[in-house]
């Protein structure tokens, strides 16, 4: 008998690539069972283990039966322990109104990318950056406008690159900071110079803080929602546990 002759997917989904993260994640996991000595540069996960306590919290809740459907944006436990949270890191206020809970920070800049951008809406990208923003403006039906910030430059893109990428078609940025994969973290004067041509130029900021917490030598971190009300408007956070309590599962 011959093969079923099925539809075709949709394009959009055909087109997008298979995340080289998780290729290459993959690939030192199958060489280390293989008995070779190798270092994954690949997922990006802590070397830690999830604290005990929140173990046990997850234990309780089981065991307790919460596990039935939640609203859809999140308990309002939850996003009112997030308005602490970013109270007390970051020093930004906001209601549990403006807080919406997802299954992951990749599912938060996806959702937010399909609520801001239509079919042929630019988004910029600073290069190098994280390879599943490319895919997920794609999959919105957005065009990537990288910009590349050399090494030279600390791999920090510029307010006149900014800028000078910006056209009548631009709807957001996608700002990683602390960034992976260069470990680059903007100091809040260049955060500020780029926020200041978000707002004159009128564009969103979707700025993915996830690694906002995992800070070393004294550095500090600045999120660009502190940077003012107009900034704040604009600016769309994506943050949450996987890196900083080793939940990447």
């Amino acid at each position: 008998m011959g093969g079923i002759a099925l539809k075709e997917l949709a394009q959009i989904a055909s087109a997008v690539q298979v995340s080289s993260t998780m290729a290459m994640d993959a690939l030192a996991k199958k060489m280390k069972a293989d008995g070779i000595d190798v270092i994954g540069f690949g997922a990006g996960e802590p070397d830690f283990n999830t604290p005990d306590h929140i173990k046990a919290a997850a234990e309780q809740a089981i065991a307790g039966n919460v596990t039935r459907y939640t609203p859809a944006s999140g308990t309002a436990e939850l996003k009112q322990a997030v308005c602490r949270r970013m109270k007390e890191d970051c020093g930004l206020d906001y209601t549990p109104e403006q807080v919406v809970v997802s299954s992951g920070a990749k599912h938060c800049v996806y959702l937010a990318l399909r609520a801001l951008v239509d079919p042929g809406d630019e988004v910029i990208l600073p290069a190098p950056f994280w390879v599943s923003y490319l895919e997920l403006v794609k999959m919105a039906g957005g065009v990537p406008v990288v910009v590349t910030a050399p090494e030279s430059a600390g791999f920090k893109m510029t307010a006149g690159q900014l800028a000078a990428a910006i056209t009548p078609r631009t709807k957001a940025l996608i700002l990683n900071n602390p960034c992976n994969p260069t470990g680059m973290v903007y100091d809040r004067e260049e955060l500020a110079a780029l926020a200041r041509v978000c707002v004159e130029r009128d564009i969103y900021i979707i700025s993915d803080e996830i690694y906002y917490s995992l800070m070393y030598d004294g550095a500090g971190f600045t999120s660009v929602a502190a940077l003012g009300e107009g900034v704040k408007e604009r600016a769309i956070l994506v943050n949450g546990v996987s890196k900083s309590y080793a939940m990447t599962g």
